[in-house]
C-alpha cells in the first residue's frame, strides 16, 4: 500500500469537516437568539450540553457497538492503556462556552473570535506536536506554522471592520486566546476516546456527559446567586437546536480528528464557520449587518490557510521513529 492510499478517506473527511464548520456558523446563530431572549450566555451553553448528553444517552442505551465500547475504555482507564485525563475534554469545552458567554457581551464577537482562532491554532500545533490524539506526533514545520499564522490573519482581516468599535478588552481578549487554546485538547481527547471505544459517538458521549455536568453546576450557581432567566422556554422553536448541532460537531470532530491531525481539522472547520457565516449573512442577515469585502477575503486567506497546512511533501518518506520510540508524521 502507498503512503498515498488515504488520501480518497482524508478527502471525504475534510469535506464532511468544512459542513461541520457551517453547522458551527448556524448553532452560533442560533444560540445567540436563545442568548438574547433569555438574557443570559449561560442558558444555551447549559442546553447545548444536556441536549447532547440525551441524545448521545439514547444511541449508547440502543447500541450494542457503542455500549462495548463505553466498557472498552473503562477497562483501558481501570488498566492504565487510556490515562483517565483524556476523558476530560467536556470539561474544556465547558471552559469554553462560559467563557464566550462573559465575553462577547462586552468584547464582541469580533474580539472573541480572533482570540479563539489564535488560540486554537497555536493549541493545535502543541497538541499535533505531543501527539495527544493517540495516532502519533507531527512535527510542526515551517508549513504549519505558517497555515496557523494565515488562519489567525484570515480572521482578523474577516472581523476587522468590527474591531475598531472595541476597546479596552485586553482581558478578555487573553482569556478567548486561553478557551480557544483549550479547544485543541478538546478535540484531541474527543478523538482519542472514540478511537478507544471504536466509535466516534463513545468520545462525543464522554465529552457531553462531563460538559452537562459542569454546565448545571455553573448554571445552578449563577441562579442561586441571582442571575434571572427571562423566559427561557418561550423562545422560537428553532431557537432550541443549538444542542442537536453541538452533537453533531462533537460526533463528527471525534470522526475527524484522528484521520486529520488537530490542526488540520481546526483549519478545515474554521472555513466552514467563515464560509458558513458569510451564507448567513447573505441569505439570512440580521439586523445592522453590514456585508463588506472583509468578509470575502477572510474567507479566501482560510482556504489558502488549510491548501498550506494540508499539502505534502514530495519525498515518499511521510514517518519517522522519534527518540521515544512514538510515530512522528512529517505530514500534515
Amino acid at each position: 500500500m502507498t503512503a498515498r492510499s488515504p488520501e480518497p478517506r482524508r478527502l471525504l473527511v475534510g469535506a464532511v469537516t468544512v459542513v461541520l464548520g457551517g453547522a458551527i456558523a448556524v448553532q452560533s446563530r442560533v444560540n445567540g437568539e436563545l442568548s438574547h431572549h433569555t438574557g443570559s450566555g449561560l442558558f444555551p451553553a447549559w442546553w447545548t450540553m444536556l441536549t447532547g448528553f440525551t441524545l448521545l444517552t439514547l444511541i449508547v442505551v440502543g447500541t450494542g457497538s457503542v455500549r462495548r465500547g463505553l466498557a472498552d475504555v473503562a477497562r483501558s482507564v481501570r488498566s492504565g492503556a487510556l490515562p483517565v485525563w483524556v476523558l476530560t475534554g467536556g470539561l474544556f469545552g465547558s471552559f469554553f462556552l462560559v467563557i464566550q458567554s462573559l465575553t462577547v457581551p462586552v468584547a464582541g464577537v469580533a474580539v472573541f473570535t480572533v482570540g479563539v482562532v489564535a488560540g486554537q491554532t497555536t493549541g493545535s500545533l502543541l497538541v499535533d506536536r505531543l501527539g495527544l490524539t493517540g495516532t502519533g506526533r507531527r512535527a510542526v514545520t515551517v508549513r504549519r506554522v505558517v497555515a496557523a499564522a494565515l488562519a489567525v490573519a484570515a480572521v482578523a482581516v474577516g472581523v476587522s471592520d468590527r474591531l475598531a468599535s472595541a476597546g479596552g478588552v485586553l482581558v478578555f481578549a487573553l482569556l478567548a486566546i486561553v478557551a480557544g487554546a483549550l479547544l485543541a485538547p478538546q478535540q484531541a481527547f474527543n478523538g482519542r476516546v472514540g478511537l478507544a471505544g471504536r466509535s466516534p459517538f463513545v468520545g462525543a458521549w464522554g465529552n457531553f456527559a462531563g460538559g452537562a455536568v459542569a454546565m448545571c453546576a455553573v448554571l445552578g450557581v449563577a441562579v442561586l446567586l441571582g442571575l434571572d432567566l427571562a423566559d427561557p422556554w418561550g423562545a422560537a422553536p428553532w431557537a432550541y437546536v443549538g444542542g442537536v448541532l453541538g452533537f453533531a460537531v462533537i460526533v463528527g470532530g471525534a470522526w475527524a480528528v484522528p484521520v486529520l491531525g488537530v490542526l488540520v481539522y481546526s483549519l478545515l472547520s474554521l472555513f466552514g464557520q467563515l464560509a458558513g457565516a458569510l451564507v448567513l449573512d447573505l441569505l439570512a442577515p440580521t439586523p445592522g449587518t453590514s456585508l463588506g469585502w472583509h468578509l470575502f477575503v477572510g474567507v479566501g486567506m482560510t482556504g489558502l490557510s488549510v491548501l498550506v497546512a494540508a499539502g505534502r511533501r514530495r519525498t515518499p518518506l511521510t514517518r519517522r521513529t522519534d527518540r521515544r520510540g512514538g510515530v512522528e508524521q512529517s505530514g500534515p
